[in-house]
């Protein structure tokens, strides 16, 4: 309407006038006008944070904001947030954009309009009220992450405004003791609202953790404990979903701390070489849990592993978890995971006789043929491996006491001709 262009103009116009904050952006707000409006009060608002001249206008301003923080309206909670990095949410840009068309829009009305001089660059210079107020009063910007951007982490109606409050959060003017927990909280939900905000809340931490050089591993420890400590109540209680008779609530706790795996897996070659290290502390933890996770945990320690040592470290700590059997079908899976580079840079790095090498040790030394036996296959392609070498170990793997090994090798025929030409791509 006419009347929101003019309101808007306004707005924009006297942005750096205090007395805006009682006479105008009060009054509307507490009529609850259209939601874009409400939107732009915000953006206003934000502009007098550490400006007023008054404790009256001050708490007026606290109070507003403390109300935006639980609006049902997202574009409201967005700005919020929108600009403290440098840019905003997709969907508040839009709004911004849809302010600037009213705004440009007015300059063609046939009515007188009240601020001509007013352009949409303007607006636009007035959207950015977060970053400028970092970087001029840090101690009023740490107030407002702490006392609104954090309360629209509980918003009471929207998942949507949670989770935008989780991605977008800076964390690093935050209370962190109480983020901590928070996170904590909503790992250890099993409901609706901790099913859709757990991971965003657990994201927040591995980036906290990887970020702030200070920030120990057993932060994301305690968080997977916790997490854990659910597990006799949700996933174990017959009296509640049956422990999986209901597809729907299938074991919660314990698929949760696979995805949980899954996203260390997905972080951990980030990690910096200390933290790298600090990670292997989450072994005990996980195999008390449930050995059945072992497989997961071990493809995430030869993820980081830096030397043969390394990995046989791991595989020592799976052959004292599991039967013999079971670890064998193991190592035939881990077999695979070497073989793929992503999967293991420290093998990647090496050369076709250092790989000749690390499977020989493997295999005479710590007799774990399985572990190694996909990579042997692979070195015997390599154009400068000493094709005597490979076929004595060959000749070995075929006359091991173990009749699995025994068969794989028995199986394979060496993927070059007498005169040590590659004859085929495969060996089978």
């Amino acid at each position: 309407t006419t009347a929101n262009k003019e309101l808007l103009r306004l707005l924009v116009e006297f942005v750096s006038n205090t007395n805006l904050v009682k006479l105008i952006i009060k009054p509307i707000w507490n009529n609850h006008p259209h939601q874009d409006v409400r939107a732009c009060l915000i953006l206003t608002l934000l502009n007098f944070l550490g400006k007023t001249f008054s404790d009256e206008d001050e708490n007026i301003i606290w109070e507003i904001l403390e109300e935006a923080a639980e609006d049902n309206y997202l574009p409201v909670v967005q700005t919020l947030f929108a600009d403290q990095q440098g840019k905003s949410c997709r969907s508040f840009r839009e709004i911004r954009y849809s302010l600037e068309v009213i705004l440009e829009g007015a300059l063609e009305d046939d009515d007188p309009p009240v601020v001509p001089e007013l352009s949409a660059a303007q607006l636009r210079k007035s959207c950015s009220p977060l970053i400028k107020l970092k970087n001029s009063s840090e101690n009023v910007f740490e107030t407002f992450i702490n006392r609104i951007q954090f309360k629209v982490l509980d918003h009471p109606t929207s998942l949507e405004a949670r989770l935008l409050a989780w991605s977008n959060i800076d964390y690093k003017h935050c209370d962190m003791k109480k983020l901590y927990e928070k996170v904590q909280e909503e790992c250890a939900h099993f409901n609706k609202e901790g099913n859709t905000l757990w991971e965003q809340a657990f994201e927040k931490m591995i980036l906290i953790y990887k970020e702030e050089k200070t920030c120990s591993f057993d932060i994301i420890i305690d968080i997977i404990k916790k997490t854990m400590s659910r597990r006799e109540e949700i996933d174990l209680n017959e009296n509640g979903n049956g422990n999986g008779n209901d597809n729907k609530h299938d074991l919660p706790v314990y698929h949760r701390i696979q995805r949980i795996l899954t996203i260390l897996d997905s972080h951990v070659k980030t990690f910096d070489k200390m933290k790298k290290v600090e990670f292997h502390s989450i072994t005990p933890v996980i195999l008390q849990f449930d050995k059945t996770l072992a497989y997961d945990l071990a493809r995430i320690l030869i993820r980081i592993a830096e030397s043969k040592d390394d990995l046989e470290d791991i595989l020592i700590n799976l052959e004292r978890n599991f039967p013999k059997n079971c670890f064998e079908n193991t190592l035939i899976e881990l077999s695979s995971v070497i073989m793929n580079w992503e999967s293991c840079p420290f093998i990647k790095q090496l050369n076709a006789y250092e790989k000749l090498q690390l499977a020989q040790w493997f295999i005479k030394e710590k007799n774990r043929t399985l572990f190694v036996f996909d990579l042997v296959k692979q070195v015997f392609y390599e154009s400068n491996v000493d094709r005597e070498e490979c076929k004595n170990l060959l000749r070995q793997m075929r006359q091991s006491d173990n009749l699995c090994i025994r068969q794989q090798a028995m199986n394979y025929t060496v993927p070059w001709s007498e005169d040590g030409t590659l004859i085929r791509k495969y060996g089978f």
